[in-house]
């Protein structure tokens, strides 16, 4: 008689899940306050799986560092590569967190409030990871093209970035309730004239 056979789920897709639902977890309850026990409640991954892939709570969340870090970096530079303007290469990373708002709110709320340092003391803070160095070169090029009227370059980046970041932070809050996108051209007009070269 032919045992029936096991349902095999894909490991990369079970990965993901736990990915998906620590990321999850971690930003609704804290780093402090989520359990491999609650992780596998909620992803249905079983703690050997779990731990086969990672060796602690803390290497998981570095995986989920690292992860949400280089497709947030990757994302911004595919739509900077469409664009050759200052202005508009600004505006590709205002409309893609704009986007990422309102697909996934729980990655920007990741992006935003998780404090990485708590549980990983070698990481740097999101203002001096890679999409923000992005940012800030695009201000440096807008300076040195006369787009962007001379001043610090961290000056011009708060002062463009305080206004995207800002309504995305109004938005998760729920003080917001109109879609970002339908707001985005004038967050970018008021974000652009905070900076432009009068």
């Amino acid at each position: 008689m032919l045992k029936p056979k096991r349902r095999q789920i894909d490991p990369e897709e079970k990965m993901g899940r736990v990915l998906r639902v620590a990321r999850d977890l971690f930003v609704e309850k804290g780093y402090h306050n989520v359990t491999i026990p609650a992780i596998v409640k909620a992803s249905g991954v079983s703690t050997g799986a779990i731990y086969s892939y990672f060796t602690n709570k803390e290497s998981l969340a570095r995986h989920i560092h690292e992860d949400t870090m280089h497709d947030f970096q990757s994302m911004l530079q595919e739509r900077l590569d469409d664009v050759s303007s200052i202005r508009g290469k600004l505006e590709a990373f205002g409309t893609l967190c704009f986007d990422i708002t309102e697909s996934d709110p729980v990655m920007m709320e990741y992006l935003l409030y998780m404090k990485h340092s708590e549980f990983m003391s070698d990481t740097v803070p999101i203002c001096f990871s890679e999409p923000f160095k992005m940012v800030r070169q695009v201000i440096v090029e807008g300076i040195e093209s006369g787009d962007i009227r001379q001043q610090d370059v961290f000056v011009a980046a708060i002062s463009y970035t305080g206004v995207i970041i800002r309504a995305i932070e109004l938005k998760l809050m729920c003080v917001v309730s109109a879609d970002l996108h339908d707001l985005s051209a004038d967050l970018l007009q008021n974000a652009w004239a905070a900076v432009r070269n009068a």
